[in-house]
């Protein structure tokens, strides 16, 4: 009976000290509370690796200037050049009231800023020692409602440029009296304008038909005659005939045919 008292409280102690152990004992729950806060998920991002968008900083205007360094296109180099099409196809607007019967002055300030100008020569691969040579140039001019963007814009040899303006001009005045569309004309500056100024401009002159010759009433040049005497001189008719011509016929000095015949002595006598 004493053994059996003895092992129930037994029992009873082991019991109650497990309950404390569990439930009063701050350190053990602080230890895993810290461990748990100090423990990063091995699924959860580091906010230290993690990329912010102020981390990245913005391109610098140079390193935006710097993809336009790389020429694309050849310089043009004499009178009849043209632009690289793939660089300047040219552009621009369809607003004739822009244009006609004169171009608005909103029009007018379309002109393109020194930035804009510098990008141009560099795609163009022209160095600033050599731009004296040219001027910026819309390719679709203003008077054709052209447009300020750089893929309109070309360097043009300056000894083209006055040529390209009496085109231009030209092509202006067929508009607005309505002899051509403001597309056509575009296209046609657009697309080969030294082709376009041989048409326009500089027309090949149209020979005109010769006229008819007035019919002459002189006669004829009498034919040369035969034979003729020993000194090269022409025979007439009643002249002695050398023996060599007995029977033979000529021509003489005033064209008519003779013959050489026995008259009294060989003469020549009218045929």
């Amino acid at each position: 009976m004493r053994k059996i008292l003895a092992a129930a409280l037994l029992a009873a102690l082991a019991a109650s000290g497990c309950t404390s152990a569990s439930g009063t004992n701050p350190a053990g729950s602080q230890f895993t509370a810290s461990v748990t806060a100090s423990s990063p998920s091995p699924y959860a991002p580091s906010s230290s690796f993690a990329p912010s968008s102020s981390s990245v900083p913005p391109p610098s205007p140079s390193a935006r200037s710097s993809t336009t360094a790389v020429a694309l296109a050849t310089p043009p180099s004499r009178w009849g050049s043209l632009p690289t099409r793939s660089v300047t196809p040219g552009a621009g607007g369809l607003s004739l009231a822009a244009i006609c019967p004169s171009v608005s002055a909103a029009l007018e300030a379309r002109r393109p800023s020194k930035a804009i100008k510098d990008e141009v020569y560099a795609e163009y691969g022209i160095a600033a020692g050599q731009r004296h040579r040219y001027r910026i140039d819309h390719l679709v001019p203003l008077e054709l409602d052209g447009s300020n963007s750089i893929r309109n814009l070309w360097p043009q040899p300056t000894g083209a440029s006055e040529a390209k303006d009496r085109l231009e001009d030209t092509l202006h005045s067929m508009v607005c009296a309505g002899e051509m569309t403001l597309a056509v004309a575009q296209y046609a500056i657009r697309t080969n304008w030294v082709r376009a100024y041989h048409r326009y401009v500089s027309r090949p002159a149209v020979p005109s038909a010769a006229p008819a010759p007035a019919p002459s009433s002189a006669a004829p040049p009498p034919a040369s005659c035969y034979p003729k005497t020993n000194s090269g001189n022409c025979y007439e008719p009643g002249e002695f005939c050398r023996k060599a011509d007995h029977g033979m016929s000529g021509v003489a000095g005033d064209g008519k045919a003779i013959v050489c015949e026995d008259n009294n002595g060989w003469r020549w006598e009218p045929a």
